[in-house]
């Protein structure tokens, strides 16, 4: 099994499920979030985005058994409180500091078995991205 020696921080996962009116709060620690800031070029000039990488081993939490993640989800760097179903809309990394929107997750593993799960996104400030953060 891989080591991960920079998997020493907490983070909470947010999923909003409109159907139920629900709002699920996740706590993981030991795992490793990385936001910085992304600058792309093209023929109309510079943009700069803000992106992260989260990092879950398999010895932290079990991916579909201690937590699930998919794109739209959100990551909160540390211990986060409760969010209300209502709230969801304005709990965008616009307006909330540390805040992360997951566009992609992609589960790993070694030799067959599953080690650990990258998740990631990038974003504009009006919001704009691979996937729109005002859902």
């Amino acid at each position: 099994m891989p080591e991960y020696p920079l998997c020493r921080q907490t983070v909470t996962l947010y999923r909003h499920d409109p159907q139920a009116g629900t709002v699920a709060r996740t706590v993981l620690h030991g795992v490793f979030l990385d936001r910085r800031v992304r600058l792309t070029h093209s023929e109309t000039g510079r943009q700069q985005a803000q992106a992260f990488v989260l990092v879950i081993p398999q010895r932290s939490a079990r991916y579909g058994q201690d937590y699930t993640l998919a794109p739209g989800d959100r990551v909160l760097e540390g211990e986060g409180g409760d969010v209300a179903p209502q709230d969801w809309p304005a709990f965008v990394p616009a307006n909330v500091p540390g805040l992360c929107c997951v566009q992609y997750v992609d589960p790993k593993a070694v030799g067959g078995a599953p080690c650990h799960v990258e998740a990631g996104g990038w974003w504009t400030r009006a919001g704009s991205g691979a996937h729109s953060l005002t859902n």
